[in-house]
């Protein structure tokens, strides 16, 4: 649990982000995922290019919907959001997310964005395992290989521990 611990401590404060730029993640992901979507068309996966989000690719992850509606599978997970976890997340299912992680707290509402189809961002605090009060900030985004049915869901999430006093 200790490599969990480190993992939160070790989140940046985004002063490596230029000048005037938006430093909440969620607001970043979302402005970027807008400027895929035309005229209301969910964006594909093809169109995402990492190398031009590198700023935030560490905290996103992908999950697949076809054929796991119920219970999508992890397919691809950022470093910085995997430090999160104990398990290694990479086609596992989202059921397998433990408690009391960011990870939890990431995925906890994905049914509503597949239901609604459009993109929520929640924050809100949890406790670790430990007791430790952690703040975060999660974004689930609806993606499509046709632009209509969503098939797949691209999310991200950064959290820090609470300074209690």
């Amino acid at each position: 649990m200790d490599s969990l611990t480190d993992a939160t401590e070790r989140q940046g404060t985004g002063d490596e982000l230029p000048k005037g730029m938006e430093r909440r993640l969620v607001l970043r992901l979302l402005s970027y995922w807008r400027s895929l979507s035309e005229d209301g068309v969910l964006p594909s996966f093809a169109a995402i290019d990492p190398s031009a989000m590198k700023d935030m690719w560490e905290s996103c992850f992908v999950l697949d919907i076809v054929g796991h509606e119920a219970d999508p599978v992890f397919r691809t997970v950022g470093a910085a959001f995997a430090e999160h976890s104990p398990i290694d997340l990479v086609d596992r299912r989202v059921s397998e997310a433990r408690a009391n992680t960011l990870v939890y707290a990431s995925v906890s509402y994905i049914h509503e964005v597949i239901c609604k189809g459009v993109p929520i961002s929640r924050g809100g605090e949890f406790y670790k395992a430990d007791g430790v009060k952690v703040l975060y900030r999660s974004i689930v985004l609806p993606m499509s290989d046709d632009g209509e049915t969503i098939s797949g869901l691209l999310c991200a999430a950064n959290c820090r521990e609470a300074i209690e006093g």
